[in-house]
C-alpha cells in the first residue's frame, strides 16, 4: 500500500515537473519571440535609413571632420518635404535625416518614408519657429537597444580614460543652405516637463545668457575642457532623447548642447 502511494506521488512529481518544464519552456519561446520582433523592426528602419542615405550620397563612412557629405537635397527633399536637415557624428551610427512635422507625436514612430517603427525619426520641436536661424532649437531623438538613433549621446556623460566627448567634440550638421560644426559644449540630465529648459521665446540678451550659464553651472559633460564659448548672438541646438536605452517612461532626459558653427555656405 505505501508503495502504491509512493508510486502516485512520484507519478504526481513527474507531471508537476513536466508541466512546469513545458511552461518555461513556453516562456523561453515568447521572449525570444518578442525579442526577434524587436530587433526586426529595428533592422528594418536600419534598412530604410541606410537605403535614403545611400540615395541622398550621405553612406560613406566617416573617416574625419575634413570627409564632408554632398547631399542631394532635391532627391532628399523629393523622399519628404519635413526633411530640414541632416547629422551625422564620425565613429557612431548616427547619420540621419532631421525632419520638423506637424506635431510632436508622428516622428515618434515612422520613419521619414511613413513606416510605422519604434526608431521613429529625428525631429526638431513643432513649436520652434525658425530652426537655427532662433538662438534654441531642439531635436529630439529615441535611445535605442541597438545603438542607434540619439543611443550614443548618453556617452558624453561617462566616465572613462579617454573622454568620449574629446573623441567625438564635434557632430556633422547639415542644412539646404548651409553646412556646420556642431560643436559640443554641454551636457546634463534634466525634466522634460521643464519648460525653462526648452524654453523657445528666448530673445532678450539677459534671458539667454541667464541659459547660457545655466548650462555651464550645471555641466555634466565629462572631460570637457571650455575649449568653446558661447555668447547670445550664437545659434545653438539641444539633443535631447530617454535616460534609458529603448524607454520613453521616465521623465528624465539626457540633453547635449552644441554651438552652429557655419562650415561652407552653399549658393543653390
Amino acid at each position: 500500500m505505501a508503495r502504491t502511494k509512493e508510486k502516485k506521488k512520484s507519478k504526481v512529481g513527474d507531471i508537476i515537473y513536466t508541466i512546469l518544464i513545458i511552461i518555461l519552456l513556453l516562456i523561453m519561446g515568447f521572449s525570444a519571440f518578442k525579442v526577434y520582433t524587436i530587433y526586426s523592426k529595428y533592422k528594418k528602419g536600419t534598412d530604410v535609413y541606410n537605403e535614403i542615405a545611400e540615395d541622398v550620397g550621405a553612406d560613406e563612412p566617416a573617416v574625419d571632420l575634413d570627409t564632408r557629405l554632398n547631399l542631394d537635397w532635391d532627391k532628399l527633399k523629393g523622399r519628404n518635404s519635413d526633411v530640414q536637415a541632416w547629422m551625422r557624428s564620425v565613429g557612431t551610427l548616427i547619420n540621419y535625416p532631421v525632419v520638423k512635422g506637424r506635431d510632436n507625436d508622428y516622428y515618434l514612430n515612422h520613419l521619414m518614408d511613413g513606416t510605422v517603427n519604434d526608431k521613429g525619426t529625428l525631429f526638431i520641436d513643432m513649436y520652434c519657429e525658425h530652426p537655427f536661424e532662433d538662438f534654441l532649437t531642439i531635436i529630439y531623438g529615441h535611445r535605442m537597444r541597438d545603438e542607434s538613433m540619439f543611443c550614443t549621446l548618453g556617452e558624453y556623460f561617462e566616465e572613462r580614460d579617454t573622454p568620449y566627448f574629446l573623441e567625438h567634440p564635434v557632430i556633422e550638421f547639415y542644412t539646404p543652405e548651409q553646412d556646420y560644426d556642431l560643436e559640443i559644449f554641454g551636457a546634463a540630465v534634466i525634466d522634460s516637463r521643464d519648460g525653462s529648459k526648452y524654453n523657445f521665446s528666448l530673445y532678450e540678451e539677459t534671458a539667454i545668457e541667464e541659459y547660457i550659464d545655466w548650462i555651464f553651472t550645471h555641466n555634466e559633460l565629462y572631460g570637457y575642457d571650455n575649449r568653446v564659448s558661447v555668447v547670445p548672438t550664437d545659434h545653438i541646438v539641444m539633443l535631447s532623447t530617454c535616460t534609458l536605452r529603448g524607454s520613453a517612461n521616465d521623465d528624465n532626459r539626457v540633453v547635449v548642447w552644441g554651438k552652429l558653427t557655419p562650415v561652407n555656405r552653399k549658393d543653390n
